[in-house]
């Protein structure tokens, strides 16, 4: 909303999704005052639709360089949020008790991930399970020192995911 430039007194738009190619929710939104936006918007369930309309405070802080940049107010904990997540409500990612990908995954899929980022890097689309890091080519165009500096890094994030692996497989 703030790349857009919506954050101002006026301005308004709409959000939609879909669920199985089914329109199943839109929510309009309007900033009714330099510091409130408010949230309308409707969710369709399996129960019928639901209706809500609500306010979220906007709060601004300076910048370095000049300007302010604007933050919501989350309605449950008043916690300044760069973004809301709608679970019925509006709301933070605290409230919500959301956690990150990386916060859920095991030894195995850091280790995995961070193999796969690597690869990437020297053009290899194949995992550690797949293709050793020995046959991995040498991209053209990049420098011998760098690939071999790349492929260490390669041989130590396979080595941590078998490892992983090893130890899942033990439990």
């Amino acid at each position: 909303m703030r790349r857009r430039g919506v954050l101002v007194p006026g301005g308004r738009g709409v959000w939609q999704w879909e669920r199985r190619g089914k329109p199943a929710g839109q929510v309009l939104f309007e900033v009714v005052a330099a510091d409130r936006l408010r949230l309308r918007y409707r969710i369709t369930t399996d129960d019928g639709e639901e209706l809500k309309d609500y306010r979220v405070t906007i709060a601004r802080t300076p910048c370095h360089l000049g300007g302010t940049r604007a933050w919501f107010l989350c309605p449950c904990c008043n916690r300044r949020v760069a973004r809301l997540y709608l679970r019925g409500l509006f709301a933070c990612r605290h409230c919500h008790r959301l956690s990150y990908t990386s916060q859920q995954a095991g030894k195995a899929d850091s280790a995995l991930d961070r193999s796969l980022a690597l690869r990437h890097t020297v053009g290899a689309n194949e995992g550690p399970l797949t293709m050793g890091a020995d046959w991995i080519a040498r991209p053209k165009g990049m420098h011998r020192q760098t690939f071999a500096r790349k492929l260490g890094q390669i041989k130590q994030a396979d080595a941590r995911f078998m490892e992983a692996l090893k130890v899942a497989a033990r439990l």
